[in-house]
């Protein structure tokens, strides 16, 4: 079934000619905690071994590490991981919260994330804007790395509960205990910092 998935979406993302999403990252400094981080490892990819990429997914784990990206690796649930209050600078969602259903399941992942930072550190996340309700769910998005490395892929989720968007997430994070340090929303997707 997985690899059939795998299949399916790289089908869909070489028919897509326009790619919903254009997204240019720029390395982070510190000590990264990448969440959801499997499958593309993009996060990976550009701040290097300075990243723990958290995935609750064997498969997505082994997926990032055939296509060079260079994180220590940890298979966890992010509600429950497996470090010391304040170990990381950053914590990151790459086009990985759409994957999380519930806004419950959303929130206990964020207070994880604020228990695993620093006292100073920093939320960063990309994410897609999902208004409809169709039974999957899918978002193209092309990505420059900082080294120049061009990244086009798809990211879809199938089933009930999928509907987010900046607004929610925001306040998600802020009964998590953060404050919103910066947001921007487009069109299908939004950026997002706290700290």
């Amino acid at each position: 079934m997985r690899v059939i998935k795998k299949f399916l979406m790289k089908s869909l993302a070489k028919l897509s000619r326009k790619p919903k999403v254009k997204v240019s990252l720029k390395r982070l400094e510190g000590f990264i905690v990448d969440i959801g981080a499997g499958g593309e490892g993009v996060i990976a990819k550009t701040c290097g071994r300075n990243t723990v990429g958290v995935d609750i997914n064997k498969g997505e784990i082994d997926e990032a590490r055939s296509r060079g990206s260079l994180a220590h690796w940890v298979l966890c649930d992010a509600c429950f991981m497996p470090f010391r209050n304040g170990s990381f600078d950053v914590a990151t969602f790459f086009f990985s919260l759409m994957y999380i259903k519930t806004p419950k399941r959303k929130w206990a992942v964020f207070v994880e994330a604020r228990r695993v930072l620093k006292s100073d550190g920093l939320l960063c996340l990309w994410d897609a804007i999902i208004r409809e309700k169709p039974d999957l769910y899918v978002v193209f998005v092309e990505i420059s790395l900082p080294d120049g490395e061009e990244i086009f892929t798809g990211y879809g989720v199938r089933g009930k509960e999928k509907e987010q968007n900046l607004e929610l997430i925001n306040k998600l994070a802020i009964e998590a205990g953060f404050k919103v340090t910066s947001a921007e929303s487009h069109k299908n997707w939004f950026r997002a910092c706290f700290h």
